[in-house]
């Protein structure tokens, strides 16, 4: 089957333009890839060391501060909450973060603005990182947003 829109040649293969396309998207996939698995670690290096910081705090926020056990295994449904990203932000800055406990979206959202307000004032721009997006766990933006963490606390 032949198309002339140029897509397809005469003897039923890929056009080099499709070839070209495939191979594009196939490099672009293998790159976001090899990024989640590394950004991945580094949170999780991070994370780990929450575990082992003895910071004097009340006794409530020692509590909070305290509570380990957070590792992330994808890193786009894991930080969706805020409450990873809360966590890696409080180790990274050592200061202590708000949090809403709840579940439901609202509470999801509202997580993560705090991280990213936390971010503003602490002079880092953020281009179109917006927290819905965040919640609904957008790969690109998300790999983008822990870039510009390592960026400043690397």
């Amino acid at each position: 089957m032949a198309f002339q829109n140029g897509f397809m040649s005469s003897d039923g293969t890929a056009s080099p333009m499709i070839q070209y396309e495939e191979n594009r998207k196939k490099d672009t996939d293998q790159r976001d890839a090899v990024q989640k698995k590394t950004f991945t670690k580094w949170v999780n290096k991070h994370l780990i060391k929450r575990s082992t910081q003895t910071v004097q705090f009340t006794f409530m926020q020692h509590w909070r501060f305290s509570q380990t056990g957070r590792r992330i295994v994808d890193i786009f449904e894991d930080l969706k909450d805020g409450h990873n990203l809360i966590s890696l932000l409080e180790v990274l800055a050592h200061e202590v973060l708000p949090r809403e406990r709840g579940h439901m979206r609202f509470h999801k959202i509202q997580n993560v603005q705090i991280a990213l307000d936390f971010l503003k004032f602490k002079g880092i721009r953020l281009v179109n990182i917006r927290s819905d997006e965040i919640v609904d766990g957008n790969p690109k933006l998300t790999l983008g947003l822990i870039w510009t963490i390592i960026l400043h606390f690397q």
